[in-house]
């Protein structure tokens, strides 16, 4: 979730059998640029203070893990790598140019990786976690997923009514429901009312048919994982 934002093999690549170590990256595999590394290099020879000011000791990091094979399922992709990919389609473009007025591409894409890539190491190993982005990726259709990663980026909404005593019932009917409304305590109505609020924008965003795809999916989902995308989902983290 997704191969717009992480260095996770392709949807369409089987997932590896857990134990089996991933192999150094080849050039076919490989999630960033060799020209971009090269500029890196160069600079970090040549401005030693731009290369550490502008986190390109990081970028460099992250490469040099990817080739080694160490790079993990949410290791976030590089900037400029996510950005080229996202700006091949229509849909991504459009994406890349809202964020840019929301603050900057690159601001809103590291609090986008840093919110997914958190959200998903908690649902187990790294095997459990590509599974897991593998399936969001073969659910929703492209255009879906920047209308999704748009919500993302929104976050929680500031205010909400919370919701009433017999609306905290109904969510609490079955689990994961039952366990986070036993966690949440006092909370439960206005963080339920969170929920919903953010479903409701997602639902305008992507209509009443993209509203059914996202249902699917989550309702495809392992109890435990649902609980953590409900948290998600209430906290933005």
């Amino acid at each position: 979730m997704s191969n717009e934002l992480v260095r996770s093999e392709s949807s369409s690549s089987p997932v590896a059998d857990a134990g089996v170590s991933m192999p150094i990256a080849e050039d076919r595999f490989r999630t960033y640029s060799p020209a971009r590394k090269a500029e890196i290099e160069r600079i970090r020879d040549t401005d030693i203070d731009r290369y550490f000011a502008e986190g390109l000791d990081r970028e460099l990091l992250a490469m040099m893990r990817e080739d080694t094979g160490e790079a993990g399922p949410t290791d976030p992709m590089a900037v400029e790598v996510s950005r080229n990919q996202m700006m091949e389609t229509p849909e991504g473009a459009r994406f890349v140019m809202d964020m840019e007025r929301l603050g900057g591409f690159k601001t809103q894409l590291h609090r986008l990786q840093g919110a997914v890539g958190g959200m998903v190491r908690d649902l187990g190993d790294a095997r459990a976690q590509r599974v897991f982005m593998e399936r969001f990726d073969r659910s929703f259709p492209e255009p879906l997923r920047y209308q999704i990663y748009s919500q993302l980026v929104m976050g929680p909404p500031s205010f909400v009514v919370p919701v009433t005593a017999d609306k905290v019932k109904e969510f609490a009917v079955g689990d994961p429901g039952r366990e986070l409304v036993r966690e949440w305590g006092s909370d439960a109505p206005e963080t339920i009312a969170t929920i919903w609020k953010r479903v409701d924008n997602l639902k305008a965003a992507i209509g009443a048919a993209g509203m059914e795809v996202f249902k699917d999916w989550f309702n495809s989902l392992e109890i435990p994982h649902m609980k953590r995308v409900l948290q998600f989902i209430a906290t933005g983290r």
